[in-house]
């Protein structure tokens, strides 16, 4: 939790202690915020081989070596958590309509188109069948806070409830950049590991501030937005870097040269 605060209800605490408790044993990497390690995060799965945020993606960040992947949640109008980017689902399936006014059913009747607009024999997967598969792979999970109720505490217990589950809870983080909403997700969830969208060329001293006020925290910036001695200042504040965007040989150059511990990418491959 923030380290100055102290909470004034106890029944998220219980809650959030509950989960982390039970899954820390079986879960894949406690210490994977420890870890020196540079690995590759694959945004929204590994587009390189299968459509974004599709359960096939998923699998073939496992099978290429990936450490880490991008997803977006939603939940439809049933209540099931499932993966789409847009508030809509026309851009990658076949159908049209927002997320939230349609079943689960209703979704996965139409197929996920790919970027050139080919129908492919993929559906939109579900948060379950996505975390389980990558749990398989060992690989962790970069919850984009961007899309989703992330001020409802009931969408996000169930989603906290699928990670714990299916034992990623542990090898997993939450970029929230709404500092209400991400405050308010640390006293429900304090041991789990937040991030915010930050600038560390203009903005270094308050993101890193802001930052320390949490139990587990990683710095995000897009690439274009950290150089080396930024890069140095996060490390010598205790925090792991984390950036994004991250999807040409020059860029993937420069990631290498500040060693973050986690390289956001479209279409490098490990």
């Amino acid at each position: 939790m923030k380290k100055k605060r102290i909470l004034s209800i106890a029944a998220p605490f219980v809650l959030a202690t509950t989960l982390f408790g039970h899954a820390a044993s079986a879960a894949p990497n406690d210490n994977w915020l420890n870890s020196s390690k540079m690995e590759l995060s694959a945004h929204r799965g590994a587009q390189v081989a299968a459509p974004e945020n599709t359960l096939e993606a998923i699998t073939q960040a496992g099978i290429l070596g990936y450490g880490f992947v991008e997803i977006d949640v939603q939940q439809t109008k049933d209540g099931h958590y499932i993966l789409m980017h847009d508030k809509t689902i026309d851009r990658t399936t076949t159908g049209t309509g927002n997320v939230k006014d349609l079943t689960l059913k209703d979704i996965q009747s139409f197929k996920i188109e790919d970027k050139a607009g080919n129908v492919t024999e993929y559906k939109v997967p579900t948060l379950e069948e996505v975390l389980d598969e990558a749990h398989k792979y060992n690989i962790g999970i970069n919850f984009d806070g961007s899309k989703g109720n992330w001020d409802d505490k009931e969408f996000v217990d169930g989603l906290m409830e699928e990670a714990e589950e299916a034992q990623v809870l542990h090898h997993s983080f939450f970029v929230l950049s709404n500092d209400d909403i991400r405050d308010q997700f640390n006293e429900w969830y304090p041991e789990a590991t937040v991030t915010f969208l930050g600038n560390a060329l203009t903005n270094l001293e308050s993101d890193i501030e802001e930052l320390q006020q949490y139990e587990n925290a990683i710095y995000t910036t897009s690439i274009k937005n950290v150089d080396e001695e930024t890069a140095k200042e996060i490390r010598k504040a205790g925090l792991k870097l984390h950036v994004y965007s991250v999807n040409t040989a020059e860029t993937y150059e420069k990631a290498k040269r500040i060693h973050p511990r986690l390289i956001e990418t479209d279409v490098i491959v490990p």
